[in-house]
């Protein structure tokens, strides 16, 4: 986009937790992280139009039998399932599961692990990602099930931003 736009992007780490609030205030002039369209957010920040869409998918254990989809996953009332708090896949969660059998965590690798470890049986998270984590524990884990829900990922920019014209204009040259 950058080079498209004759621009040299300053890249800043920041926790996810925060991050669109922190755009929203003006603190970066834009974000990127996999960041999901949804009405909620537009209320505070501006966002580019999609540049992909996203399903989010169930991460379990290789040799999981005892569900096979997030409605299976809900009739056994001891299944726990695991995600990233501050993301619409916890947002997803709390429609099929009351927060006591959801465990959040901050970031997605310390899901991943935990269902590794056997401390949730399972982690919704976009396919995109999970298909990542299938490459480097593909001896370990695997997605199951249909898709739960699809969505379109945007960049974030502070509301009235002037970015979002020239970001829009980029991403559909591409």
């Amino acid at each position: 986009i950058c080079t498209r736009l004759h621009c040299t992007p300053k890249y800043i780490e920041a926790a996810w937790e925060g991050m669109i609030q922190a755009v929203a205030d003006n603190q970066f002039d834009a974000a990127a992280d996999g960041i999901t369209i949804t009405d909620d957010r537009k209320k505070i920040v501006d966002f580019s139009i999609g540049y992909v869409k996203i399903d989010q998918r169930l991460l379990v254990r290789k040799g999981e039998t005892r569900f096979a989809s997030i409605e299976e996953l809900v009739t056994d009332e001891t299944l726990k399932l695991g995600t990233q708090t501050g993301t619409t896949n916890y947002e997803t969660a709390t429609k099929f599961l009351p927060e006591t059998r959801i465990q959040a965590f901050e970031q997605f690798p310390f899901a991943v692990q935990a269902l590794i470890a056997g401390e949730v049986d399972a982690v919704i998270i976009d396919e995109t990602a999970g298909q990542g984590y299938l490459g480097e524990n593909k001896d370990q884990v695997k997605l199951v099930g249909p898709q739960i829900k699809s969505e379109w990922l945007g960049f974030v920019f502070p509301k009235g931003s002037e970015l979002v014209a020239p970001v829009d204009a980029a991403l559909k040259a591409m």
